[in-house]
Formats: C-alpha cells, structure tokens, sequence
C-alpha cells in the first residue's frame, strides 16, 4: 500500500468514526453530553469540542496555513454546533489530505509553538491527529458508560472501519 493511499484510507476512516460518534450522541438525552465525568475534559462535550479544535489547528498547520491567531475558545451549551462543526472539519481533513502526493506526504514541517516544537514529515503529522481523535473517541465511549449509557454504544475501530 503506498502512503497516498494509508493516509487517504486513515483520513476516510477519521471521518467514517466521527460521524458514527456524533451519530450516536445525537440520539441521547442532551444534558447527559454536559454531565461533568472523571476524564481528561470534564464532559463528553468539551471532548468533542477539544477533537474538534484539535482537528482545526492540525488541519490548518498541514496544509501550511498560518496558527498564529488560531482560536482555541470553547463554545457553552451549543452541542448541536459543534456536531455540526466536527463533521465539517473531519471531511474537509478527508478531502485535503487524500490530495496530498507522495512528496507532499514526505515534506518536512517545523512546528514551533510554545506547547510543542518538532520537525516530522507531513505524513507523521495527520498519524498524530488521527490517532490524537481515536484517543479521546475512546474516552467519550468510556465516559457514556459511566453516565450510565451502556445501551447502542458505537465501534468506531479501524478495524471495523475496513470491514467489507
């Protein structure tokens, strides 16, 4: 398999996962998604909103964009939006990605921020918010199971991505 086509399949699947988790969530109670649960955030909604903003920043850094005034806020109580939001930016992350040729792939980026400084190729970096969105998916799951939602839980694996 060549890299073009890894990272065209990981972009598909990124999309094909975050929309069976939004999928899901739309379809319980609301105020559960608000509901403070031990985690890295503290509700299922600011995880959605930290993929969400986590998802924007990469895509932009990847395709060259300048950061520098890249906004991190968090939105209240509009989980509807960021639903919305979080499917736009994962199939614009699907569509650009997959466009990227080899050599694209290959190029060398220099991420200089205050929170992180590293020189990977272009590949490396969509790995790492993929795999950075595959992380806290999980983490939603386990946290609508502490919620007490055990009923319709979603299999967002890549493995059951491929599946034919």
């Amino acid at each position: 398999m060549s890299l073009q086509k890894l990272i065209s399949n990981y972009a598909s699947f990124n999309e094909w996962a975050n929309h069976k988790i939004v999928v899901w969530l739309k379809e319980l109670d609301p105020s559960l998604l608000y509901k403070t649960t031990p985690s890295s955030f503290t509700s299922i909604d600011y995880t959605l909103q930290h993929i969400l903003r986590t998802q924007r920043f990469w895509l932009s850094f990847i395709s060259e964009e300048d950061t520098t005034h890249f906004d991190w806020r968090v939105i209240e109580g509009n989980i509807e939006r960021i639903f919305s939001e979080l499917e736009e930016v994962s199939q614009n992350m699907k569509v650009k990605f997959s466009l990227f040729n080899e050599d694209e792939l290959m190029k060398t980026l220099v991420l200089n921020m205050s929170w992180c400084k590293n020189n990977l190729n272009r590949y490396e970096y969509i790995l790492h918010v993929i795999n950075h969105s595959t992380f806290h998916r999980g983490q939603i799951i386990t946290m609508a199971r502490c919620l007490g939602i055990n009923e319709g839980v979603v299999n967002t694996d890549y493995n059951f991505f491929n599946t034919k």
